[in-house]
């Protein structure tokens, strides 16, 4: 019993986080309406692809970034994250958002430089290129992203106990590498400059891929 009840615990997110869900609708809700009120197009595009961008900017200089190998949902980081991730969430929800502006060569690799990401403007996005933390990944000259791709830049697991640990580290693609279809990094990994991810290669947390073969990364403290 006492078990179950350590679980049953671990398994209910804080109040915070729940409410914190609620801003991708709010936000919508409030750029349609402000757009209708003003009547204006222009207004609706900055409030949608600038205002996000600018408020994670925001809270990266006033608090770091959220960078953690192992915190709970009760942890401040924790909360710091997830208000990150919510402020991505309609670009996560509607994926042709980002589309639209991978029609414009330089132009994708210039908004998540506004995010906080340092992305060069020659790297290829192929469609449904999936990135999590876009505040949190450096992209090189010439690198190549395959189709349904994906850059995680955070993974939540269990420990022992039934507790969700958090762990949030910066995802790099060095110039000229390739990432093939469907393959993923998680947190902390780094594809080496001129390598070829293999098309639906998964790389763990902190690990890279150097000369053809996985490479374990040491994890900060």
């Amino acid at each position: 019993m006492p078990q179950s009840n350590r679980l049953s615990s671990a398994e209910s997110p804080p109040f915070r986080l729940v409410a914190l869900g609620y801003f991708p609708l709010i936000f919508l809700a409030g750029g349609g309406l402000l757009a209708w009120w003003a009547q204006s197009f222009a207004l609706a595009l900055a409030w949608l692809y600038l205002l996000p961008p600018l408020l994670c900017r925001l809270l990266l200089l006033l608090f770091g970034v959220p960078e953690t190998t192992s915190c709970t949902p009760d942890h401040p980081v924790y909360l710091r994250w997830w208000l990150l991730t919510q402020l991505q969430m309609p670009f996560n929800r509607l994926g042709f958002l980002e589309e639209v502006l991978r029609l414009v060569p330089g132009l994708y690799a210039l908004w998540l430089n506004l995010w906080g990401s340092s992305v060069s403007p020659f790297a290829f996005w192929s469609r449904s290129v999936l990135i999590s933390e876009r505040y949190l990944v450096q992209v090189g000259h010439g690198a190549l992203f395959g189709a349904y791709s994906g850059l995680a830049g955070h993974v939540v697991n269990r420990d022992g106990d039934g507790q969700l640990r958090l762990t949030v580290a910066r995802v790099v693609v060095e110039p000229g590498a390739i990432v093939g279809i469907r393959a993923g990094l998680g947190p902390g990994c780094r594809v080496f400059a001129g390598e070829t991810l293999p098309a639906n290669r998964l790389l763990p947390p902190f690990t890279g891929w150097k000369e053809g073969r996985k490479v374990r990364l040491d994890a900060p403290c």
